[in-house]
């Protein structure tokens, strides 16, 4: 394991060691006005960020097919979580329950809400498929696994499951599958997006907490929330509570409906008003809270994937960034914002263009993104959530696991021996 070969100093995992030499560490770098128009831009320039609140009331049977089957049946063998061989007849099961067949000329769109966290699927199933027999093995890497969707956050409900277990849904920065019970619908369009809109609102910090509402009561209520999770934050002058907050938030009905109840959280650590202000300090911060944290592919279980883990700490200032580390790199390389690492760079010149990064920017090789922390002693840090790395023994590289959240060094070295500086690609600063 990753902590058995490479032990850091605990001061290494504090945020205050990386900024001790950056003078506007607690600057702000984008006002709200300013993350506001960023979202716009990012909008603009990445297809896969959807303006929810703008779509059209209907969506076409093309376009909606055409959407359903982006997702293809793996080609190679596939395994259940017992490593047993993945059948044909187990796949066309579930091409069937798409219920393409139903699929009108034109489908209304219906409005909803997440009410948990929730998974967003390839395919209308919730048992896993895995690749390989030692996937199946630790439960990771479940390739029908697309990502984890925050708790009270819009969707567009698309289409339904021949079993009615699932709903083909559009999340502001994704398509697919999710459970209906996860979801409560909505009568009208303002009654999600208002909700959605509102700027007073509870920003969830900590990496994860659960919250007790009403805890006083007779019947509390608790919710799970992870990091950039967002409650309506009701203003509520007249009850005098000085270190509670009254929160609205939605449930589902017996009907699948949204029910908006309100309750009660005492004011803690976890949670803030609004979002947490967009400085260097806070990013590196945020992101060091995940140390130790489970590698999880798609965010299917607590854990969190390369891409999820940078994009949760954005979240948390009111950045809207793509799901995906292609994406991501996508959103501004050859910006202004942007370095670039060409395949003929030796590794002197990685070095010097790494040495312009600031703490907190979003570092690319093919299928991975990381986070760039700083500079200790002539040698560069980042962190990042990962599945593997090398360790040379003799001639050649024993591959290593990792599967989490963990500070490395640059040239940790790659299952090929090929330290990470040398793959390279790109590097973002957000701003």
């Amino acid at each position: 394991m990753y902590n058995d070969d490479y032990k850091f100093p605990d001061f290494m995992k504090k945020a205050s060691f990386w900024m001790k030499d950056i003078n506007d560490a607690r600057k702000t770098i984008l006002s709200t006005d300013e993350i506001k128009k960023f979202n716009n831009n990012l909008k603009l320039k990445i297809t896969s960020l959807y303006d929810l609140d703008r779509s059209d009331d209907t969506i076409s049977s093309k376009t909606l097919i055409k959407h359903i089957q982006s997702y293809k049946m793996p080609m190679k063998d596939m395994y259940d979580i017992n490593g047993e061989l993945l059948h044909n007849d187990y796949f066309n099961k579930i091409i069937v329950n798409t219920n393409l067949e139903e699929i009108k000329d034109f489908t209304l769109i219906k409005y909803g809400m997440s009410i948990r966290k929730t998974s967003v699927r390839s395919f209308p199933v919730n048992t896993p498929a895995f690749s390989s027999i030692e996937h199946s093995k630790i439960n990771n890497f479940d390739r029908f696994q697309e990502t984890g969707y925050f708790p009270f956050e819009p969707v567009l409900i698309l289409h339904q499951s021949a079993d009615k277990q699932w709903y083909f849904v559009n999340i502001y920065n994704y398509f697919g599958w999710v459970k209906t019970e996860d979801i409560a619908i909505a009568t009208d369009k303002e009654e999600v997006f208002e909700y959605a809109r509102s700027k007073d609102f509870l920003m969830v910090i900590a990496k994860e907490t659960t919250l007790t509402l009403n805890k006083k009561s007779s019947s509390p209520i608790t919710i799970k929330c992870g990091m950039g999770t967002r409650l309506c934050y009701l203003n509520n002058h007249e009850s005098n509570l000085v270190h509670d907050y009254k929160v609205r938030f939605p449930t589902r009905g017996s009907g699948g409906n949204i029910l908006f109840k309100t309750g009660i959280i005492s004011e803690n650590k976890d949670i803030i008003k609004g979002n947490l202000p967009y400085t260097r300090y806070n990013i590196i911060n945020q992101a060091l809270k995940f140390i130790g944290t489970p590698y999880d592919w798609g965010d299917k279980f607590s854990g969190k994937d390369c891409s999820s883990f940078i994009l949760t700490i954005y979240k948390c200032f009111g950045i809207l960034l793509p799901r995906n580390d292609d994406q991501q790199e996508n959103s501004f390389v050859n910006d202004v914002n942007s370095i670039v690492f060409n395949k003929d760079d030796i590794l002197n010149k990685r070095y010097s263009k790494i040495d312009k990064l600031k703490p907190g920017a979003a570092i690319f090789m093919q299928g991975h993104v990381m986070m760039y922390l700083g500079k200790y002693k002539e040698t560069h840090y980042m962190v990042h959530s990962f599945s593997q790395y090398g360790v040379k023994k003799g001639a050649s590289y024993e591959t290593r696991t990792a599967l989490m959240v963990a500070i490395s060094t640059v040239d940790l070295s790659s299952t090929s021996g090929i330290p990470f500086i040398q793959k390279f690609t790109s590097a973002v600063h957000y701003e």
